[in-house]
């Protein structure tokens, strides 16, 4: 039986990808996507089965991915049920969904909730994974095995997911936003525009494959660049003066409270 990805837009088609890649046959697989252009690039593109309609990737499929928008996912879930059965795998990748809606739609099934983030376009996803009620372990594995393919996971339970969105999920916007400023910044001390966007993402590349590569842990990567009386301590000191870090501990927050509010709309 394949795995159907229900919705090829930028994370399922992520997936599929990653899952070619991590060597999955083509034939193993089959794209709904209803967007004629989309379905057309994804056929030319990654040369995987594709549909338009759901339903018709949902009946020869053992596995389903749902990667539709969130506000889209009731009425996807209506248009599958009248092919799902109940040894069918539903695997969400729908922000904020819960596993209950799918439960409610499609009946005492195996879900799996996920929250993948965008590095998954590049294989360096941070994925965290809850399992419903009726999902055992197989299941469990068959859904780390698929989003393992487009980077790490984690298993969570259920009701860590807005935390989860609030540090994964938005997290890539939080370097994507410091990097701005770091650029920014270059800039007005006088380095031209190439020079500065070189040195940012030479930096945020560098930091970030020296802390997953070095057990020491950011805390003690921080102190070993920051000299007493040097111009790191300088800018330290001038962010904590600010209360820099609680302001930012606040807008992860700020994020989890918007996920909670987006999950019981």
């Amino acid at each position: 039986m394949k795995t159907a990805i229900v919705g090829g837009g930028f994370m399922g088609g992520a997936l599929a990808e990653g899952l070619l890649d991590s060597g999955w046959g083509r034939e193993t697989l089959v794209v709904a996507e209803v967007r004629n252009a989309r379905r057309e690039f994804l056929t030319q593109h990654l040369r995987v089965p594709t549909v338009e309609h759901a339903v018709d990737a949902v009946r020869e499929a053992h596995t389903v991915v749902f990667a539709v928008k969130p506000q889209q996912i009731k009425e996807t879930l209506a248009a599958v049920k009248p092919a799902w059965t109940p040894d069918k795998l539903a695997i969400s990748v729908c922000a904020g969904v819960t596993i209950a809606t799918y439960e409610h739609a499609l009946g005492n099934v195996p879900v799996i909730r996920t929250m993948p983030n965008t590095p998954a376009a590049i294989g360096m996803a941070a994925t965290a994974l809850a399992r419903g009620r009726f999902a055992n372990d197989q299941h469990l594995a068959k859904a780390l095995n698929i989003l393992s393919a487009v980077g790490k996971v984690v298993v969570v339970d259920e009701q860590q997911m807005d935390a989860v969105t609030a540090v994964s999920g938005t997290g890539p916007a939080y370097i994507f936003y410091l990097a701005e400023a770091l650029i920014e910044a270059a800039q007005e001390l006088g380095l031209a525009r190439e020079q500065a966007y070189t040195l940012a993402y030479q930096t945020f590349r560098g930091a970030a494959t020296l802390l997953a590569h070095d057990p020491a842990g950011p805390t003690e990567l921080r102190k070993r660049v920051t000299s007493p009386g040097g111009t790191t301590h300088a800018a330290i000191t001038h962010l904590e003066s600010m209360n820099w870090k609680q302001a930012f501990k606040d807008a992860v927050k700020a994020a989890k409270t918007r996920a909670e509010e987006l999950g019981r709309s």
